[in-house]
């Protein structure tokens, strides 16, 4: 053995495994122990599917849908199997590579004597490559290959998440849309029974056309909400078929009678983390993270084209002008070497080359500052809004109890006549807009924890 072959393949060795990807300083927020809006969290960590929950059997079945046909999800699928693919392939990139050539020929051509002849050449062997990772461009590759597989799984993640909290959101909001609706069809019959009332009482001379004129407005005012109603429950019902991966009208009949929204008693939010887990929970961070990892390994790569490229190779087989005698010992040929390849002048090309692949990694590295903020500013604003619609809704439920009780001393005393019936209708438009705030308050609330689901990337305590 040559006395050069072993510090050579020493040198080769430890070569293999460098690597040129730039050395960056990803975004680190500012410690903090829990959010603002939700003192006292324990740093325990959430479950994932929120939606259990709810304990309703529609919407964990609407869910469940959506996760197995949502084109977005699918999407995301796709992508993930794309990303494993091209890992796959950067990890043989690292290996040799083996053929098979088979061939024959027909070769004319002067002899040693200026003859022309013709002599017939067959051939079988086997041919052999691989590039050696000298100056770890490959292995550079496979870094960012194996980034983009994270990636992929955080970016369906991410999709599974958003959809299923779409899907939530969406059922509470038409299930609050038919409690508006129920509340004002009641409001107008209670309406159209006051203006009979007030009708007859014209009709023989205890009333007034102005009280009749004015409850025939606060009827047409109550009736004119319910095609706005109807109009958005549509909506609804399509935008969740649409989710479900369905047609617009598929689930019409599924979902159109009307149901309570599911009870929800007001949520501890003990137990639901520090902003440093969450940092290491939700998807699109993880995402994020990958993708600025991708990029910083792509910069690498692009660093590797200033470096030559060594290939090991060569063929082993049989030559024969007969196929009768290509087996034979003396038909037995090789053909082993290395080739250095090595671009020296380009004209600034693996220079821009670099210059772009630095600019993608600045991108995508201030793309994950981004996301981390976005997610901050999300879970703290979801907490904030779901633990103020729950005071909200504790009030408006308040307030709609007290409108009711006017509503019908109003109408007493207007029956016995000690008060006129301009009291009546203003107790009854407050009664309307009391019970329509509240289902709205409601839904808001059941709307608003959702939110804080999606944000704390699953939920706490369901498990």
């Amino acid at each position: 053995m040559s006395r050069y072959l072993i510090p050579s393949l020493a040198t080769m060795l430890a070569l293999a495994a460098c690597t040129h990807a730039p050395t960056v300083q990803r975004y680190q927020p500012p410690s903090q122990d829990e959010f603002v809006n939700a003192q006292g969290a324990s740093p325990q960590e959430p479950a994932a599917e929120f939606w259990h929950g709810f304990h309703d059997e529609l919407l964990d079945s609407l869910v469940q849908r959506a996760l197995k046909a949502n084109s977005d999800i699918r999407t995301a699928a796709a992508s993930l199997q794309e990303a494993r693919a091209l890992n796959r392939i950067a990890d043989a990139d690292l290996l040799p590579s083996v053929g098979v050539d088979v061939g024959a020929a027909r070769i004319r051509a002067k002899n040693d004597a200026g003859i022309p002849q013709t002599n017939k050449v067959y051939s079988a062997g086997f041919d052999v490559a691989w590039e050696v990772d000298l100056f770890g461009r490959l292995s550079d590759a496979r870094r960012a290959a194996v980034a983009g597989v994270l990636a992929g799984q955080a970016g369906l993640n991410a999709a599974q998440l958003s959809i299923s909290a779409e899907v939530a959101r969406n059922y509470f909001e038409l299930r609050g849309l038919q409690e508006r609706l129920r509340v004002a069809v009641l409001s107008l019959e209670t309406q159209q029974e006051a203006l009979k009332l007030v009708e007859a009482r014209e009709e023989v001379g205890r009333g007034t056309a102005l009280d009749t004129e004015r409850a025939r407005a606060l009827v047409k005012s109550t009736a004119a909400q319910i095609p706005a109603l109807d109009a958005a429950l549509i909506r609804s019902r399509y935008r969740l078929a649409v989710l479900c991966g369905l047609p617009p009208t598929a689930l019409d009949a599924e979902l159109a009678p009307p149901r309570p929204l599911p009870g929800l008693a007001p949520v501890d939010l003990g137990g639901i983390g520090s902003p440093a887990t969450l940092l290491r929970r939700r998807p699109d961070i993880l995402q994020a993270e990958a993708q600025a990892a991708a990029a910083t390994a792509q910069a690498g790569v692009a660093r590797g084209a200033w470096f030559p490229t060594v290939t090991l190779g060569g063929t082993l087989g049989q030559n024969a002008s007969s196929w009768g005698t290509l087996h034979d010992g003396a038909s037995y040929a090789y053909n082993l070497g290395a080739q250095l390849t090595w671009n020296l002048i380009d004209f600034g090309r693996i220079r821009a080359q670099i210059s772009a692949a630095d600019a993608r990694n600045e991108a995508a590295l201030v793309n994950y500052e981004r996301t981390v903020l976005n997610a901050l500013e999300e879970t703290e604003g979801a907490l904030a809004g779901y633990t103020r619609t729950q005071r909200q809704a504790q009030l408006l439920w308040e307030a709609a109890r007290s409108s009711e009780q006017a509503a019908m001393i109003a109408r007493e005393r207007f029956a016995v006549g000690s008060t006129d019936f301009l009291t009546v209708l203003d107790a009854e438009r407050e009664l309307l807009s009391a019970r329509d705030q509240l289902a709205q308050a409601q839904t808001g609330a059941a709307t608003s924890l959702v939110a804080v689901y999606k944000a704390l990337a699953g939920g706490w305590g369901t498990n």
